[in-house]
């Protein structure tokens, strides 16, 4: 399997595809989580194309990421893709904290914590917590990460094909 952003070049695009024999499956993660993260998919994995149904376990609003009684408010239901860059993770333009603190809604915002970017990609809270590892570092190992709840939809088909426990 092979994936890219969906913003590539046309050249690269067509390019990839000629030498990997396929044409790309678009999946955005936005149909799974609160974060839009569209990806080009080549690969011959069975049903990579089939229609996107989410679970009911996917986390798919910005609220349902964010650290419980700590008074953290999400400003938006879905957020853009979260990169490598700090800066990612405002919204709007890279104007707007995506989090607001109870009681004060005129303030700046707040940024997403490390546990609640983990949840946004799908993972477990502290997953990425290892080796002291700074927010900064965390985030930019997030940014590189593939989306878990697509990888599921991508993989899931091969239950199919293999014998497995569920």
């Amino acid at each position: 399997m092979f994936e890219n952003v969906v913003s590539m070049s046309r050249h690269d695009k067509s390019c990839i595809s000629r030498f990997l024999q396929c044409t790309p499956a678009v999946i955005d993660a936005k149909h799974f989580s609160c974060m839009s993260r569209a990806r080009y998919f080549w690969g011959n994995l069975p049903g990579m194309s089939r229609t996107i149904i989410p679970l009911e376990s996917d986390k798919l609003t910005l609220q349902d990421c964010l650290e419980k009684n700590c008074g953290r408010i999400a400003r938006f239901e879905k957020i853009n893709c979260i990169t490598t860059k700090l800066t990612s993770v405002k919204q709007k333009k890279g104007r707007t904290l995506p989090v607001m603190i109870s009681g004060d809604s005129q303030g700046p915002g707040d940024w997403l914590w490390c546990t609640e970017m983990e949840r946004v990609f799908g993972l477990k809270s502290h997953y990425t917590d290892v080796a002291n590892m700074s927010r900064i570092a965390r985030q930019r190992l997030l940014g590189k990460a593939w989306s878990v709840p697509v990888l599921r939809h991508l993989l899931s088909p091969l239950r199919d094909y293999f014998k497995c426990q569920r």
